[in-house]
């Protein structure tokens, strides 16, 4: 239970080592950026940027040092692998889920957000038909925990469970919940000003949170409870991110509601998913919905303040959709299609080597052996006479080719990766 909070994952040790691998990379990350800043600051450049950098530098070395203490309990240093290794091999947590993928909604739940947290309160409560008072409430995606202790505090559950993958944003709710202020840098998107592009906020909730609100880390495609368990389940902007099909998620939200209980929705629709089929509009989503068990939703819609931070330029009006929906049926769930082939379930089988992985190898070895011709003193004709040499390309396409090499490797440098 790193932090003190139940971990409750099929691989409770993998999804452990997997968070503590990102925790690494991300601090490796602000410390560079930390350097890069420091780097920057010289003669050359105005007052005004100097102030920036240095406010920059100084603030993602003080932001590395407190991750690292508020994830303490999951560790780093000496018992894991080197960032080269690490950013290699990356981890198989959900490809869109990062320690910092909602950092920002940090800063909007606990310490500027009250308008836009009262806004999404009011459009979840305009759909529920009858009081949460007595009901077992599970809401699936809790993040940093703002509408689960809104909701929670306003109706009144028997037992509200809020469940995350990610145990950054659960560490905040944590602090939040146990009514401790905790104290984090906020990196607007666009900064209003130079003191902007890194703002030490002060997070903390109105009040402790009671006894009956708990947080627990978790796979919401596989949550760790008994079918028919709550009475009520809450997805806040969840269901468009998820990655498997909609027809799965709706499936597993209704096992996990007893008779006649209500499956509470609020978020975009917005489904992003590389299969055509699963970008789905909110008709297509609300007839999945009655497929899957429910009976027809009571659905509003409202326009609501998003991420309007005082320190950010940035900021937009988000169409917002809000449902309740019955269970009146059991569903009959579709076949996951993520399910892992035998040698990732068992480490002693070998590993298949199908044609799409061999010539990925033979792309990654022509890739490595390109990586080592550059040296520092060998030019991109020199690198390209290298491979006609090795009678690996024509002259007329070598050049082109490591051209090519070498722009994506200088674009990859400067796109800041995501932990």
């Amino acid at each position: 239970m790193p932090g003190g909070l139940p971990w409750l994952f099929a691989d409770p040790r993998g999804t452990t080592a997997a968070w503590r691998a990102r925790l690494t990379l991300l601090l490796g990350e602000l410390r560079r950026e930390a350097a890069a800043c420091g780097a920057a600051i010289t003669a050359d450049v105005s007052s005004r940027t100097r102030e920036r950098l240095g406010l920059l530098e100084a603030a993602y070395r003080d932001h590395a040092d407190r991750l690292a203490g508020l994830l303490e309990p999951f560790g780093t240093g000496t018992a894991v692998a080197s960032h080269d290794t690490l950013q290699a091999l990356r981890t198989r947590l959900p490809g869109s889920q990062g320690l910092t993928n909602y950092y920002a909604n940090i800063h909007r739940d606990w310490a500027w957000g009250d308008d836009e947290n009262q806004a999404s309160l009011a459009l979840l409560t305009s759909v529920i038909d009858a009081g949460l008072a007595g009901e077992r409430v599970l809401v699936l995606g809790a993040g940093a925990g703002r509408l689960a202790y809104d909701l929670h505090r306003a109706q009144q559950p028997a037992l509200t469970f809020a469940m995350d993958i990610n145990p950054l944003l659960l560490a905040v709710a944590r602090e939040m919940y146990a009514g401790r202020s905790l104290e984090l840098y906020e990196f607007p998107i666009a900064p209003r000003g130079i003191a902007d592009h890194a703002r030490l906020r002060t997070l903390r909730a109105p009040a402790p949170a009671d006894e009956r609100l708990h947080l627990i880390a978790g796979d919401a495609l596989h949550a760790p409870f008994e079918p028919g368990t709550f009475d009520v389940v809450v997805t806040p902007w969840f269901i468009d991110i998820v990655e498997a099909p909609f027809t799965l998620l709706a499936a597993r939200v209704n096992g996990l509601l007893a008779d006649g209980g209500r499956w509470l929705n609020l978020g975009s629709i917005a489904f992003a998913s590389a299969q055509r089929a699963e970008q789905l509009s909110l008709e297509e989503a609300l007839q999945v919905v009655q497929q899957c068990g429910f009976a027809p939703p009571v659905v509003r819609e409202a326009e609501l303040p998003y991420m309007r931070s005082p320190a950010s330029r940035h900021a937009r009006i988000e169409s917002t959709v809000a449902w309740c929906a019955r269970r009146h049926s059991a569903a009959t769930e579709p076949a996951a299609p993520d399910l892992l082939p035998p040698h990732l379930l068992d480490a002693t089988l070998p590993v298949p080597l199908p044609p799409e992985l061999a010539a990925h190898a033979a792309a990654t070895r022509i890739h490595a052996f390109l990586l080592s011709l550059i040296d520092g003193r060998r030019s991109l004709a020199d690198i390209a006479g290298v491979l006609v040499e090795q009678r690996m390309m024509a002259p007329a396409d070598a050049a082109p080719a490591v051209r090519a090499f070498l722009l994506r490797l200088h674009e990859d440098a400067a796109r800041r990766a995501n932990y």
